[in-house]
């Protein structure tokens, strides 16, 4: 895939250093500007002070009922709404099937590269025609 010509911008919350790294070097060459995030607060913090297109949330960095707040804060506040929310789990949705239908797409790792841009184009995409993003 080629980068796009528009700069993107994203919040990646992930706590596993390997897959935080291999998501940010994927997003960047795929044309994001990638924030990587201390916390969840740090990321709602960041998606808070500047327009974003994108977060990626690792779902397993905190409780069910926490990551429901938060989801639920975000597409609250005004300046997230349009936010697109990507869930990654070792989980399947079956196991988070509530809490992923809070997300815009949920995928379970494993999962390819293709397959991580490809949802993540649709779902920006689909925002972007204003219709609402569906889950993976």
């Amino acid at each position: 895939m080629q980068a796009n010509l528009f700069r993107k911008s994203a919040v990646l919350i992930e706590k596993n250093l390997l897959h935080c790294r291999l998501y940010e070097d994927v997003l960047a060459a795929h044309g994001f500007e990638v924030y990587v995030a201390k916390s969840p607060m740090d990321g709602l913090m960041k998606v808070k002070e500047t327009e974003q297109d994108l977060v990626v949330i690792n779902t397993e960095i905190a409780e069910e009922t926490f990551l429901e707040k938060f989801i639920s804060k975000m597409k609250s506040e005004k300046a997230s709404k349009s936010v697109s929310i990507v869930g990654l789990s070792v989980y399947n949705t079956e196991y988070r099937k509530n809490f992923s239908k809070m997300l815009d797409i949920f995928l379970t790792k494993p999962f390819s590269i293709d397959r991580f841009i490809e949802s993540i184009s649709a779902c920006i995409e689909s925002k972007a025609n204003g219709r609402q993003g569906s889950n993976n």
